[in-house]
């Protein structure tokens, strides 16, 4: 065993960096940790809540129409569209509860959490129990999240009242029902995306609670609730030995032993009432009950001494998560569009990824949670695998950033561009300054290069630039091109554009017309080009 090797195949202790998270910040006494009492009560209630979202959704499926989402993000709508729907409501209550209880809810009630404990519990099965690990910056996520979605837009209203419209408050209206219930949830992709990201790979690489802690919106309020509720894990300085067996058990990050011996109750807001700390304390020193609040106590793990990465760290920590959220991930298309909290989660797990390439291209050892990667300045077989992992994930999500970059670009020029095109369609292209269109056609062109799949909306809109310049034959082929085998294309105005072209004496698709025609007519029904070709076809007796 070399002097910078434990026993157990890690980093000696004496480099708390040589570790991601650090190994040598807790280290329970006694008897063995106990089971916990109450996990299983907890797994029941959130199968419940499954259970409901399951019913709410066979409601919606067998009637046509339920309640709007119950889920906090929906409150979104309320601030900008001015609809009180079901998800502001229970966001409301939450907030308010959470003043009296504290943070109940997401311990015992959360999806999310819920998704995080289920993976915990699997990578348990395999002898993996991930560690969390502790950034005194990175742990802002949630509030720059949160304040991303629920106060930048009054700011913006405040600042550009012409660009940033809301309604006043007095003109919001309760909306509870919707026939519409998906319609801002994820595709089945980014679904599975979001499941493995957060439900996966957060909590094997950041720790239990690893979306929580740095990617949660919500826990961003919560967490200033908290600290005002006088609902608390407290403990009978007479009964505690600190064994630490609290800590131990603890899924929410919380150094309970410390709050506790040093404020004889858990302060940390983010203290998810979880009560597995309560349940395993082998002298049953710790209890639910009433206590004063301290609402500006420093949290134990918020100390620097608790932090795995040093100062310079934590900044590239930071920006690595920031570039990778806002221009790397959020809105890339991957056949769906990466919604914004996915692209939150990918972020967190990002910057961590970085700074561990950083770790193996300049530290001597490297442990990844459970696993060795350089001992003594040479790559262990897993250390080789990880560097090649962690290049390519790199490399990916650069790629992704210039190709969002390059959507971006592509749709701001469309942007620009649209009323050009739709002037040129719908009147005489002579008149209409055409100028905006080839600018536009080029941005396409370049984003489509960069992605590794095509964009069927971007391929109809291009299409029907080159019709509006005149380029009809390079017209009719892409539209063609983009319909394959289908009976119809995406946008109105190209089923429209391709069933004029098919109806041509030369061409005679008079089929293949009335089938473009009558899609379009069942998107518009009083299109008026599309009652016009109508017409044209019964005239023909087509």
């Amino acid at each position: 065993m070399t002097a910078t090797q434990t026993s157990g195949g890690r980093p000696a202790p004496h480099d708390v960096f040589a570790a991601l998270p650090r190994v040598d910040r807790h280290k329970p006494k006694g008897p063995p940790l106990r089971k916990s009492k109450v996990s299983r009560w907890r797994a029941a209630v959130l199968i419940g809540v499954h259970v409901l979202i399951g019913l709410h959704i066979w409601h919606w499926l067998a009637a046509g129409e339920t309640l709007t989402p119950v889920e906090p993000s929906e409150a979104m709508q309320t601030v900008e569209e001015g609809r009180i729907n079901a998800g502001f409501v229970l966001f409301s209550f939450l907030i308010v509860s959470t003043l009296v209880v504290g943070r109940f809810f997401c311990g015992w009630a959360c999806h999310l959490v819920a998704l995080q404990d289920l993976s915990a519990w699997l990578l348990g099965k395999f002898g993996l129990k991930p560690r969390p690990v502790r950034s005194r910056l990175l742990v802002f996520g949630p509030w720059a999240v949160g304040g991303y979605m629920f106060v930048w837009p009054v700011v913006e209203h405040w600042l550009w009242p012409d660009q940033k419209k809301l309604p006043a408050v007095g003109d919001w209206n309760l909306q509870l029902t919707t026939s519409e219930l998906w319609r801002t949830f994820p595709g089945p992709i980014m679904t599975i995306a979001s499941v493995v990201v957060v439900g996966g790979l957060i909590v094997w690489w950041l720790g239990a609670k690893g979306f929580c802690t740095f990617g949660c919106p919500y826990g961003a309020f919560f967490a200033v609730a908290d600290r005002l509720a006088p609902v608390r894990i407290k403990v009978d300085p007479t009964k505690c030995e600190h064994c630490g067996h609290c800590t131990q058990a603890c899924t929410s990050n919380v150094r309970v032993h410390e709050e506790v011996a040093k404020y004889h109750k858990v302060v940390d807001p983010g203290c998810m009432k979880c009560l597995d700390c309560v349940s395993v304390c082998p002298k049953d020193a710790l209890s639910v009950g009433f206590a004063a609040p301290k609402p500006f106590a420093i949290s134990q793990q918020r100390i620097q001494a608790r932090s795995d990465f040093r100062w310079w760290e934590e900044v590239v920590l930071a920006a690595t998560a920031l570039v990778a959220v806002q221009w790397g991930f959020r809105g890339a298309w991957f056949v769906e569009q990466i919604p914004f909290l996915l692209s939150v989660g990918i972020g967190a797990i990002t910057a961590v990824l970085v700074l561990l390439l950083l770790r193996l291209l300049t530290h001597r050892d490297v442990t990844f949670q459970h696993t060795v990667l350089k001992v003594g300045g040479s790559l262990r077989r897993a250390g080789w695998i990880a560097l090649l992992a962690l290049v390519g994930w790199v490399a990916f999500a650069a790629h992704t950033g210039v190709a969002n970059a390059r959507c971006r670009a592509a749709d701001l020029a469309m942007g620009r561009a649209d009323a050009s095109l739709r002037a040129a369609l719908y009147g005489d292209p002579r008149t209409v300054d055409l100028s905006p269109l080839p600018p536009a056609i080029a941005a396409i062109e370049v984003a489509q290069g960069t992605l590794w799949f095509r964009l069927g909306l971007w391929a109809e809109w291009r299409a029907l630039a080159l019709r509006a310049m005149g380029q009809h034959r390079e017209a009719e082929q892409a539209l063609l091109d983009e319909l394959g085998d289908g009976d119809a294309l995406r946008l109105v105005e190209a089923n429209l554009a391709l069933a004029s072209y098919a109806m041509d004496p030369a061409r005679q698709r008079f089929e293949q017309a009335r089938r473009l025609v009558d899609a379009a007519l069942r998107r518009v029904p009083d299109h008026p080009v599309g009652l016009m070709l109508k017409e044209r076809l019964e005239q023909l007796g087509k």
